[in-house]
């Protein structure tokens, strides 16, 4: 693990203070142990409409603990929003490490109701899109609901990085492609 460039980016880049458009505090951190609970009291505040584009039934504690200890490593990397320790947002990159597909990464981030158009999910996607340019990832797939405005801007992040980004959009689910300059 000690050589995985994703860990060491991860030990040396979190946790960090973040601070919401309002301006509020939390910290951006990797997912731990510990955050098993938090986790499934986080995902019962989601709306049902949003837990639809989410892989696992995380209404159900059962899947949530089979969700966490099936985590590798090495191919799903955790980024949390905390504030006074309680989870107000998750951000998911997972990617393969092997084969054709290994330059594609895909990301879920989910925000609390509470902490939506505060600048949370713009503080969650800018984190998952740095980790995906350390995972050397050239596309990266979103699913999102497609009638808020938020996720699309997210994806506006992804330009800041030194890539070219095409200008399409979808509402299918997949975030605009990237190529490496």
């Amino acid at each position: 693990m000690a050589s995985d460039p994703i860990a060491n980016y991860l030990f040396k880049a979190y946790p960090k203070k973040a601070e919401l458009s309002d301006g509020g505090i939390l910290t951006l951190r990797s997912l731990i142990p510990q955050d098993r609970s938090e986790m499934g009291i986080f995902f019962e505040h989601v709306p049902e409409e949003d837990r639809a584009f989410l892989k696992e039934d995380l209404l159900n504690r059962e899947e949530i603990e089979i969700w966490l200890d099936g985590i590798d490593p090495e191919r799903e990397s955790v980024i949390v929003a905390v504030v006074t320790n309680r989870i107000v947002g998750s951000a998911i990159l997972e990617r393969q490490r092997h084969g054709w597909s290994r330059h594609v990464g895909e990301i879920r981030i989910v925000a609390h109701p509470e902490y939506r158009r505060r600048g949370l999910g713009q503080l969650l996607a800018q984190s998952i899109f740095e980790l995906a340019q350390q995972a050397e990832l050239e596309k990266l797939m979103a699913q999102m609901v497609a009638d808020q405005p938020g996720p699309f801007a997210c994806s506006d992040v992804w330009d800041s990085a030194p890539r070219q980004r095409s200008t399409s959009r979808s509402r299918t689910g997949v975030a605009p492609s990237t190529t490496s300059s």
